[in-house]
């Protein structure tokens, strides 16, 4: 088994689970970095009317979509190395971002979903499992037991829909996992795996930010196109691949070419 950015007992890890936790991916100066951004994000957001595509709008919490739009911070996130390396573990040497999202959970706030899957599809290439999409979230704050957890069903990927549990309160879900995690903690997970947002009964506001990715021959979702204005910044085949400005690539060398020359922080 090849593998560039996961060991043999994360890659097992993710097939039984359908999800990972990274510790420490990034470093607190990054966290600390990423949240002056993310905070900056949002006062460009607002200053252009605050509209979110209907596609990607939910309730009870802050929300940016399209984030890469207003900070280029968050367009380099989008393309860690050590990240496109897992992916390429998860997806294969081609996949594109189909959308992504800067996230504030505000305290004593209820959930904004209840339990379900990103995506009902299940998808074989060569005869080889990969995820419809892997989706990946970067927590910037420590997030509390009852503090709004991201949670996951373990093994759910392999679940029927018809055997899945129903339970009227998100906190019910017996066996269910919580994304109690540090600030810098990486948490990525197969669209397929059942998962909820929990309630935040804390004083704490819970922050993220998420990016979507998935096999290339899928396009961006609607409402998270990249502007013209963005794609003028592809300057790596890398970028344009996850942009989705060039299509059905599949090559192992966009991986090994330098990264974008970084733009002026803040610049959109």
């Amino acid at each position: 088994m090849e593998l560039h950015g996961l060991t043999v007992e994360q890659k097992l890890s993710w097939e039984r689970d359908g999800y990972l936790v990274l510790e420490d991916f990034l470093a607190p100066e990054e966290v600390s970095f990423h949240n002056e951004r993310l905070d900056h994000a949002f006062e460009v957001w607002e200053s252009k009317g605050g509209h979110n595509p209907a596609s990607g709008q939910l309730n009870h919490v802050q929300q940016v979509c399209g984030i890469i739009e207003y900070d280029d911070a968050f367009l380099e996130l989008m393309e860690h190395p050590r990240m496109m390396s897992i992916m390429r573990d998860l997806l294969g040497h081609s996949f594109v971002m189909i959308d992504n999202d800067g996230l504030i959970k505000p305290p004593q706030k209820e959930s904004h979903t209840g339990w379900h899957r990103d995506t009902g599809n299940l998808l074989y290439i060569n005869e080889k499992k990969i995820p419809f999409m892997a989706k990946v979230f970067y927590f910037l704050s420590d997030v509390k037991y009852d503090g709004g957890c991201l949670a996951f069903l373990p093994g759910s990927v392999h679940m029927p829909n018809e055997i899945l549990p129903k339970v009227a309160k998100q906190e019910d879900m017996p066996g269910h996992v919580r994304m109690s995690v540090k600030r810098g903690t990486a948490v990525i997970f197969n669209g397929y795996t059942y998962h909820s947002a929990l309630n935040n009964f804390t004083e704490e506001t819970r922050r993220s930010v998420i990016y979507n990715y998935a096999p290339s021959f899928l396009r961006t979702w609607p409402g998270y196109e990249p502007s013209d204005t963005l794609k003028t910044k592809a300057h790596t085949n890398l970028r344009k691949m996850l942009l989705g400005m060039l299509p059905w690539t599949d090559d192992p060398q966009a991986f090994q070419e330098p990264a974008a020359v970084p733009a002026e922080t803040g610049k959109y």
